[in-house]
């Protein structure tokens, strides 16, 4: 009897020994400990490519960064070499504008005042030359030549007294320019003490060419009470007549 019961027992114990094994198996593969492990290349693969499109991949990320810099960055200060620059093409564009005063104004007051200009500016380019600084073209300086030339250009194109209220008006306008460039970027510019010195001495005389011209333009215009002559005697010398 024993003989026969003993393949019987043989195969319960292999039949347990195969439910044992499956029951073993079955936790692990539903262990939520082991799932991230069974698909973790995959997941790390999509989260990365999920996360890092919008906020840490190169093309969104650095692109936004670039422009805002840009944005940021304040405009290029002058150096002492482009300062001297645009003050000689100022001192150049008054003296042939002045000469052609002289050559071709109607009015006694507006050749005086030409010639003052040919002379005040002459010495202050002597001045300047007297720097250590050498001039180094800019865009200021460049634009202002330009100006310049198609303003002598126009002047020549007049006669009379059209040639008297345009070249007025564009001493007017210039010395305008000149006056809030001197102020707003030329002398916060400049680092050379001699050059900070020259262009403190010009601007006050950049002002009563301005406060002349002014006076002159309205004289000629009917609109000033000031007499002909204490105008016309204050012009040589740079002083105003006025009280």
């Amino acid at each position: 009897m024993f003989s026969r019961l003993h393949p019987l027992v043989y195969v319960s114990a292999l039949a347990l020994s195969a439910l044992q094994c499956k029951s073993s198996d079955t936790p692990a593969s539903k262990s939520p400990d082991n799932v991230p492990a069974a698909n973790g290349p995959a997941a790390d693969s999509e989260g990365a490519s999920g996360v890092t499109s919008d906020s840490s991949s190169p093309a969104a990320g650095t692109a936004p960064q670039t422009v805002r810099n840009d944005q940021q960055q304040p405009s290029k200060q002058l150096d002492d070499a482009q300062i001297v620059a645009i003050t000689a093409a100022a001192n150049t564009a008054e003296i042939e504008q002045g000469r052609l005063a002289q050559e071709k104004a109607h009015d006694p007051r507006v050749r005086d005042f030409g010639a003052m200009m040919v002379d005040h500016h002459g010495e202050a380019r002597q001045d300047q030359q007297k720097l250590s600084v050498e001039p180094a073209q800019n865009a200021d300086s460049q634009r202002m030549q330009r100006d310049s030339e198609d303003a002598l250009r126009a002047l020549k194109q007049k006669s009379g007294k059209d040639f008297d209220r345009a070249y007025l008006q564009l001493q007017i306008d210039e010395h305008k320019k000149v006056r809030d460039e001197l102020q707003g970027k030329l002398l916060p510019s400049a680092r050379d003490s001699a050059l900070k010195a020259y262009l403190e001495d010009i601007k006050p005389k950049v002002e009563s060419h301005l406060a002349q011209a002014e006076r002159l333009q309205e004289e000629l215009n009917g609109t000033s009470s000031l007499t002909e002559s204490g105008e016309h005697r204050g012009l040589g010398d740079g002083k105003s007549s006025r009280p």
